[in-house]
């Protein structure tokens, strides 16, 4: 049986998931079809993180996480009884759900990266324009890769961990080692000794957490500056061009706190607990909520931010509202003709 908080979790992880499929498919939509000619090769880049958003609302439903703190480490927790599959399988699909993390970390990089070289003009910007962008587009697999694999191969159930976990479950969750899969690093052997594989999984991991918020810092300073001689001081561009690269700043910017609010920030708390033994309650169950309602509310920046898209939707809305209510008139007025033809007779 689930408990009130896991019951409250589910539901939200499930709309989340829903939510995300159709905001970023109707911005893959926008896109395509509502870009202005200025956007260029960026387009290509925006429609890359909507393709992996609508993965990872996907892959959030099928694994469904519960995140669940034991005192000396976190777990990633996926009742079977719940599961669409196996446990071998299941275990695969929480690997790829974390690894989905790890290629969310490198795009926010090449976010940035890309926004700098474009209003810089560096000559690295043309390999966005041609094969060359797939070598881009392979970062975030390739940190998709390492963060999954690191997540199965080296914090995966083991003996040790499962013996440990199996009284803090049954009391804290109600759950038997035997009704689940899980994923959590634990740094010690047998024998007390350091586990080397999950503590250096661990550090790479956060590497590539502190890496990628490095970079979003630092090129998003130099983009910050670029931007102001950009859209001040240079008298040749047009005001269209000029607004646009404003709004996709802010647009970026935007995205940019979303994820470091709800993603980096709540997992790099819980690897610090690990490597501190720091017990922080209930408040590892909110992070499976917080990731869940990322990819959910990420494409609405953009979405409203820029001006092409956002009159876009209002078009749309207004031709909804002008349809129900030219409806509803005609409706009126057919009532109203039969009313007097009722009466005549």
């Amino acid at each position: 049986m689930f408990s009130i908080t896991e019951t409250i979790q589910v539901a939200v992880q499930k709309s989340c998931a829903s939510i995300a499929l159709f905001l970023n498919i109707c911005l893959i939509y926008l896109i395509i079809n509502k870009s202005p000619k200025e956007l260029g090769p960026y387009k290509y880049l925006m429609i890359y993180i909507s393709i992996l958003e609508v993965i990872y609302a996907v892959m959030d439903f099928l694994v469904l996480p519960i995140f669940h703190h034991t005192g000396f480490t976190f777990l990633i927790i996926t009742r079977l009884e719940s599961a669409f599959f196996g446990p071998q399988i299941q275990l695969i699909l929480s690997g790829a759900y974390c690894g989905l993390y790890g290629s969310c970390m490198a795009l926010f990089g090449i976010h940035f990266i890309y926004r700098y070289l474009v209003i810089k003009g560096n000559k690295i910007l043309k390999t966005f324009r041609s094969w060359k962008i797939l070598c881009w587009f392979s970062i975030p697999i390739i940190y998709g890769v390492i963060w999954g694999s690191i997540a199965v191969l080296f914090c995966g159930p083991r003996d040790v961990t499962s013996r440990l976990i199996e009284t803090d479950l049954l009391d804290s969750l109600d759950l038997k080692l035997s009704n689940i899969v899980y994923i959590g690093p634990y740094l010690l052997t047998e024998s007390g000794e350091i586990y080397w594989p999950a503590a250096i999984g661990l550090l790479v991991d956060m590497i590539i957490i502190n890496s990628s918020f490095f970079t979003v810092v630092y090129f998003g300073v130099l983009l910050f500056k670029e931007l102001r001689k950009y859209t001040v001081g240079n008298k040749l561009l047009s005001e269209k061009n000029k607004s646009l690269q404003t709004q996709l700043y802010y647009s970026l910017v935007t995205q940019t706190l979303i994820p470091v609010i709800l993603l980096q920030l709540p997992v790099s708390i819980l690897f610090t607990t690990v490597f501190c033994s720091l017990d922080i309650g209930e408040f590892s169950s909110l992070v499976s909520t917080t990731i869940a309602v990322y990819p959910a509310i990420d494409p609405l920046p953009t979405m409203f931010i820029v001006t092409s898209y956002r009159k876009a939707i209002i078009d749309l809305f207004q031709g909804v509202w002008k349809f129900l209510t030219c409806k509803s008139k005609s409706s009126r007025a057919k009532a109203a003709a039969m009313s007097v033809e009722t009466t005549q007779n």
